[in-house]
């Protein structure tokens, strides 16, 4: 038996312990990149091919649209104004996005059209 078995063991304990710290990483930072828009104020409107509405991932109705924005105003006093980032994806056709765009541009807040 060697006599430094054990630092062969705390060797491996510590290639474990790192590799278990960059998958962890690795799942975590695109998660924190993707909330970061929300953490500054941005609300992303997801329009899809089908020409349904996400926000933050689950889906909204067209009616329940008015409700959200009317809050995002009442919290526009806040340090961080907010703004919609409306952000189609490439199959939906350009006369739905205007469309959206020319009712969203009504509601009082700041928009920006994200082009995939």
């Amino acid at each position: 038996m060697r006599p430094t078995l054990w630092l062969d063991s705390v060797a491996m304990g510590l290639v474990c312990i790192g590799l278990c710290a960059t998958c962890l990483a690795l799942l975590v930072i695109p998660q924190r990149l993707a909330q970061r828009a929300a953490l500054e104020g941005v609300i992303a409107l997801h329009l899809d091919a089908q020409g349904q509405l996400r926000v933050w991932n689950q889906p909204i109705r067209p009616q329940d649209l008015g409700s959200l924005l009317t809050r995002a105003k009442a919290r526009g006093s806040q340090p961080t104004i907010p703004v919609l980032r409306l952000i189609p994806d490439a199959g939906v056709p350009w006369g739905v996005v205007q469309q959206l765009v020319s009712r969203l541009e009504n509601n009082g807040l700041d928009l920006e059209l994200q082009l995939p």
